[in-house]
């Protein structure tokens, strides 16, 4: 056999690396809780991926859910920025598996992957992690769905810290979305900047919220004497000069509860998805989606008032009000840093 100088090089080369890789630290053993913390979040994680939040979101109302008990306490509570507090399990519930991203009404998209990519636990009640999920951007009902180059896709980020209980369930969490409204843009293939976008998300609100809400839980009562001409005007359109827009805008279709609706809400702030907390529009379409899973609970938000969710929430209010939130400002914080001063 025959070598060749570079040959040669290659086995000095190595010759001398070998030995220093097999000189390298080894990792210590992860400890139990270690393991456990990050199976929890996994799972919970896992959860989110089409369709196995639909059996969740089947039970949701139910006094207990059986696959969801060894991951999260009874009273578990948290933040998610900028989207709300969310104070109890049947909420957080709610949050986790109700706004995953799932086929429902013209929404053909659903999470197909979630991926734990960064993840940290250094004491037996405290993680920190970041999850990456990736989102088909088609109908997963459609044949075919998930062959080769039958749909596209895009990802969503989410990021924080998670407090768990003495059996390793989840009490407490502190997470956050970055880019949310991007995210919504892409989602939808829409440009929530424009005016035109707006007004015909406002529309299909009303149309979902009379759907979705009705009897006792019923949000917009129609208003007697209003009528299309009068919404027009109070938006600023001509009959005449603004035509184009308002054949597809549509709202000769709209009953008189419908356009009562789009009224009310024409009148709000659009807002924005990076910032939820509020009196928008843009909240009420999140918690549309929530009502599709509880409307019982929900469509109050959705509801002109807002519900004491959909309503305007100061900055300290909705950053720092961590007593309230997780009794302890100092939640997320192990009690080995506890003498630690700031």
């Amino acid at each position: 056999m025959r070598f060749s100088f570079a040959t040669l090089d290659l086995v000095v080369l190595l010759s001398t690396w070998l030995p220093l890789s097999s000189a390298l630290p080894t990792l210590p053993p992860l400890a139990d809780y270690q393991i456990r913390n990050f199976q929890t979040i996994n799972k919970i994680y896992q959860f989110t991926v089409y369709p196995r939040q639909e059996a969740i979101i089947a039970q949701v109302t139910s006094d207990s859910i059986p696959e969801l008990e060894p991951l999260f306490s009874p009273t578990v509570s948290g933040r998610i920025q900028e989207i709300g507090n969310f104070t109890n399990f049947r909420h957080s519930i709610e949050y986790f598996f109700g706004l995953a991203p799932r086929p429902q009404g013209s929404m053909y998209s659903a999470i197909v992957e979630a991926e734990l990519t960064q993840f940290s636990s250094d004491h037996p009640s405290i993680a920190a992690s970041t999850v990456n999920f990736k989102v088909a951007l088609d109908n997963p009902s459609k044949p075919g769905f998930g062959a080769p180059g039958t749909r596209t896709y895009t990802y969503l980020k989410q990021t924080g810290f998670w407090h768990f209980d003495e059996q390793g369930r989840v009490d407490y969490y502190d997470l956050y979305i970055p880019a949310l409204n991007e995210f919504a843009t892409i989602l939808n293939g829409a440009d929530f900047n424009s005016k035109l976008v707006q007004l015909l998300a406002t529309k299909q609100i009303c149309q979902g919220a009379q759907k979705l809400c009705k009897g006792k839980n019923t949000q917009y009562h129609p208003q007697i004497g209003l009528n299309i001409g009068g919404v027009l005007n109070a938006l600023g359109l001509s009959p005449l000069l603004d035509l184009p827009l308002i054949n597809q805008l549509g709202l000769g279709s709209l009953n008189l509860g419908e356009l009562t609706c789009f009224a009310k809400l024409s009148a709000k702030s659009f807002g924005t998805f990076d910032k939820l907390w509020a009196d928008t529009v843009t909240c009420r379409i999140v918690h549309l989606m929530l009502a599709e899973v509880d409307p019982d609970d929900h469509c109050e938000h959705v509801g002109p008032t807002g519900g004491g969710k959909c309503v305007e929430y100061p900055y300290y209010d909705r950053q720092f009000k961590d007593n309230t939130l997780f009794g302890d400002t100092r939640r997320f914080r192990s009690a080995s840093y506890s003498t630690l001063s700031t």
